[in-house]
């Protein structure tokens, strides 16, 4: 739908009452508060896209991580489906007023800080994680999101507890640490690989492959370098690398698909390419890391002993 189209909806309902449909396919009726003015909430459009998006079933609150600010201000952070898994996740945030409900324009998210503590082994660890908040998209000023990539899931051998800090309008609350549960990926399934480099250990994120289909798909990574103190979260690396990729099906003899292009950064730090994906079924992409010069750094051609698995 077009902008167009929303501002038409909105001034129609500008204090509004929208159907949504449920799973027995009758419709609900959902109240959206839109603060006539308020100039720390959003306008009629802003919230109806932000409330959309929070509430489009794909994304869920995380429970454990809601919190306050001054008793004047809702925290809510969510996710795909509301969980979390090994490897990359993004995290949405959200501020409401708590006099009016309405969604909050201008805040931050900082020092977040995802923790495991190995209970067996009596130590604790970090994970490559953006640690500062940004706008997830222009269309949903209400929303902002960092994202964490985790290297192994909750379970017997230790637990995750994650904390953050949150601003708006000059008023600051701390998230104290909070456990929170980090699902395995099916067997054989890897979106996390590691490599050394310079006596240091890196760490390639893929972005959610669960959205890949067959024909051409934009890959998108992140290299995180471990900290000096593991405790502290991974941030993404200041070196530059070319991350050529070659994909193969291990089920079809290892058969390649053709048509691929290297991931190179962006300006927003991340790594981006070209995968072509020739059919449905388990995919290993063989990774090749080379530094600015040229040289190989992990990996190799083709092969290679360093590479993610999917499934599509």
């Amino acid at each position: 739908m077009k902008k167009v189209a929303f501002k038409i909806i909105i001034s129609l309902f500008s204090v509004s009452v929208f159907a949504s449909c449920t799973g027995s396919g009758e419709d609900t009726p959902v109240i959206i508060n839109i603060p006539d003015e308020d100039d720390e909430c959003c306008n009629a459009e802003e919230t109806f896209l932000a409330y959309a998006f929070l509430n489009n079933g794909y994304v869920k609150e995380i429970v454990s991580l809601r919190d306050t600010i001054d008793g004047k201000y809702a925290v809510s952070a969510y996710s795909t489906n509301g969980k979390l898994h090994v490897g990359y996740n993004d995290l949405f945030f959200a501020v409401t007023k708590l006099s009016n409900q309405g969604y909050v324009r201008d805040f931050k998210v900082t020092d977040v800080k995802p923790l495991m503590t190995m209970t067996a082994m009596g130590m604790q660890h970090s994970t490559p994680t953006l640690t500062e908040s940004a706008v997830y998209d222009q269309t949903f000023p209400a929303v902002q999101r960092v994202w964490t990539s985790f290297l192994m899931s909750s379970g017997d051998s230790g637990f995750w507890e994650l904390s953050y800090k949150i601003s708006t309008n000059g008023k600051t609350a701390q998230h104290e640490p909070s456990v929170i549960t980090v699902n395995a990926l099916s067997q054989g399934i890897a979106w996390l690989k590691s490599f050394k480099y310079n006596d240091a250990t890196y760490y390639l994120s893929l972005v959610n492959p669960n959205a890949y289909q067959t024909g051409i798909n934009t890959i998108q990574a992140y290299v995180s370098k471990q900290s000096t103190d593991k405790k502290v979260p991974y941030p993404v690396a200041e070196e530059k690398f070319t991350i050529d990729i070659y994909p193969t099906m291990p089920d079809m003899g290892n058969h390649t698909s053709p048509n691929n292009e290297p991931l190179t950064l962006q300006e927003d730090g991340s790594y981006q390419g070209k995968l072509n994906l020739s059919m449905t079924g388990v995919w290993d992409i063989h990774l090749h890391v080379k530094d600015a010069d040229g040289n190989t750094v992990a990996g190799g051609e083709e092969l290679s002993d360093l590479y993610w698995t999917i499934n599509i």
